[in-house]
C-alpha cells in the first residue's frame, strides 16, 4: 500500500514538473519572438518554419553560455536573446549548430569598458584565453538599432569568435573550403585603395579585423558589398552558406554556391 503511494506520489511530481518545463519553454518561445520581430530584420526576412527554427538556435545556444553582467547580476532576458541572435544569425546557414566552443562565457558591461586583458576602453572583444565574449549593452543596442549602417557590435564579435572556433579545430565544411579563397581575396582588397574608401580603417589592422567589419557589411548593407566587391560577397555567401539579399536570407539547408562559378554567372547562381 504505501509502496503504491510513493509510486503515485512519484510520477505525480514528474508530470508536475514536466507541465511546468512546457510553461516555461512556451513563455520562453513567446519572449524570442516577440524581440525578434521586434529587432531583427534578418528574422523577419525568414520563412516562417526557419523562424521556428531560428528560435530554437537561439534558446540551444542559451542553454550552453553562462551569461552575466559585470558586476556579476544575472543578465536579463533581452540581452541573452538578442546577443544569442547575433550569434545564430552568423551560421544559420549551417546545417548543424554553430556552438562557439571556444567560449563559453558571455559578459554584458553597461557602457564601453577597460579590458583586463588590453588595458585600453573596449565596446566588445572576443577573448578565447578567458573563454570570454564581452559587450557594451549600450554600444550592442546601437547596433540593433541602426540594421543598415554597416556597425554591428554582436555580428562584429561573434564573427571574430567564429574565426577563432575555427582556427582552434571547430571548423565545418564551408569554412574549410573557402578560408584560402577568402584569404586571397583579402590581401588583394587590403592593398586595394578602393577598398580603404568602402570600409571603415578599422577594417585594415589585420584580416581578423577585415573579416569581422565585412561580416557587417554582409549583412547590413549585403546589395552595397556585392556591387562593389562580387568576387568577397561570393566567398562569404559560400563561407556561410547563406546570401542576404535572397527571400529566406538565402537559407535553403544545403550548398547552393560553387567556388567554380563566375562572376557572369552569378545569375544561375541566384546570387542576384
Amino acid at each position: 500500500m504505501r509502496t503504491s503511494l510513493y509510486i503515485i506520489l512519484f510520477f505525480g511530481y514528474i508530470a508536475v514538473v514536466f507541465v511546468r518545463s512546457l510553461k516555461t519553454r512556451r513563455l520562453k518561445q513567446s519572449v524570442v519572438r516577440e524581440l525578434l520581430h521586434l529587432h531583427s530584420v534578418y528574422y523577419r526576412n525568414l520563412h516562417y518554419k526557419e523562424q521556428k527554427h531560428f528560435e530554437k538556435r537561439i534558446i540551444r545556444f542559451i542553454s550552453l553560455k553562462r551569461f552575466y553582467r559585470f558586476d556579476k547580476s544575472e543578465a536579463t532576458d533581452e540581452m541573452k536573446i538578442l546577443i544569442a541572435a547575433a550569434a545564430v544569425q552568423i551560421t544559420f546557414g549551417f546545417p548543424d549548430e554553430c556552438e562557439y566552443e571556444v567560449f563559453n562565457q558571455i559578459a554584458v558591461s553597461d557602457k564601453e569598458y577597460v579590458s583586463q586583458q588590453t588595458k585600453k576602453v573596449h565596446q566588445g572583444e572576443a577573448n578565447p584565453g578567458k573563454s570570454l565574449i564581452a559587450f557594451s549593452w549600450q554600444r550592442f543596442m546601437e547596433g540593433v538599432k541602426n540594421p543598415c549602417d554597416s556597425m554591428n557590435l554582436g555580428l562584429h564579435e561573434f564573427a571574430h569568435a567564429l574565426f577563432v572556433n575555427n582556427v582552434c579545430g571547430y571548423s565545418n565544411r564551408y569554412f574549410r573550403e573557402t578560408v584560402n579563397a577568402w584569404h586571397t581575396e583579402v590581401t588583394k582588397l587590403m592593398q586595394d585603395q578602393a577598398a580603404h574608401n568602402f570600409f571603415r580603417s578599422y577594417a585594415f589592422e589585420n584580416k581578423m579585423e577585415f573579416f569581422a567589419v565585412s561580416m557587417e557589411h554582409f549583412f547590413e548593407n549585403p546589395k552595397a558589398l556585392h556591387a562593389h566587391f562580387p568576387q568577397l560577397y561570393f566567398i562569404m555567401c559560400r563561407m556561410l552558406n547563406q546570401n542576404p539579399m535572397l527571400p529566406n536570407n538565402g537559407i535553403v539547408r544545403k550548398s547552393i554556391f560553387s567556388l567554380n562559378t563566375r562572376k557572369n554567372n552569378y545569375k544561375n547562381t541566384n546570387l542576384i
